[in-house]
């Protein structure tokens, strides 16, 4: 499992001890450095974060407030050096508190929680998966407290938005909670493939191929480098 992780504190010198302890898990990729919340939320839009490193004192806007801000928050961790938070910040559900300064042994047991958290969130995603699919040609796609059965022949394509996922669909686009790693294991493979790390197309969509991109019509999806080989099978099956 690789986790991609942001860190965002006004102190360089905890991105410094952060990444050098990350360098010593392989499974940590860092998505970003941020020293403010706000340099955060295009990130957060633009790419699928599993972790944030949070500092709750900073300016323009203060750890918390952040947390406020986000609909469907990714695993946290409060790094901070006033231990008075602590009590606070559990009510944001967060994963872990840690005090500065803190050693590796201390951030490794802040990861293994992370891990545990996820591990039971893919269980229980298994679980709503096994009852989401109605039928061959249909599934159902959580959006808010709603489910929406839709007929895999209406599914044009599908893009990663931060915390959210667009379906868009022949008629209309839902904004839905699930990730996109729950539609690639939904989805059959025979109609539908990951072009991206943010898009999954539908075959049948599919008007031109090149290189670099796929065309559904008049949208254009970019290929990402190591999705290739899904192309190059698409091409192959038709």
């Amino acid at each position: 499992m690789l986790l991609n992780y942001l860190i965002i504190d006004d102190e360089p010198i905890a991105h410094s001890l952060i990444e050098g302890f990350a360098r010593e898990l392989d499974y940590l990729h860092l998505a970003g450095n941020c020293h403010n919340a706000m340099q955060a939320l295009p990130i957060l839009k633009s790419q699928s974060i599993d972790l944030i490193f949070l500092d709750i004192n900073m300016p323009k806007l203060s750890g918390f407030d952040f947390l406020k801000s986000l609909p469907n928050p990714p695993q946290v961790i409060i790094i901070s050096a006033h231990k008075e938070h602590a009590l606070e910040s559990y009510e944001y559900k967060i994963t872990d508190y840690l005090l500065k300064p803190f050693n590796f042994e201390r951030f490794f047991k802040s990861i293994e929680k992370v891990l545990s958290n996820l591990s039971k969130l893919a269980l229980e995603a298994q679980v709503d998966q096994s009852s989401a699919v109605a039928s061959d040609s249909c599934i159902f796609i959580k959006d808010d407290k709603k489910h929406h059965k839709v007929p895999l022949t209406d599914i044009v394509y599908i893009k990663a938005n931060g915390n959210f996922t667009s379906v868009y669909l022949t008629d209309k686009t839902i904004l839905s909670q699930m990730k996109m790693s729950d539609f690639v294991r939904l989805l059959p493979n025979s109609g539908f493939s990951q072009v991206h790390r943010s898009y999954l197309i539908a075959h049948q969509a599919v008007t031109l191929v090149s290189a670099n991109e796929v065309h559904l019509n008049n949208t254009i999806i970019p290929v990402g480098r190591v999705f290739k080989e899904n192309i190059e099978s698409l091409i192959t099956k038709s």
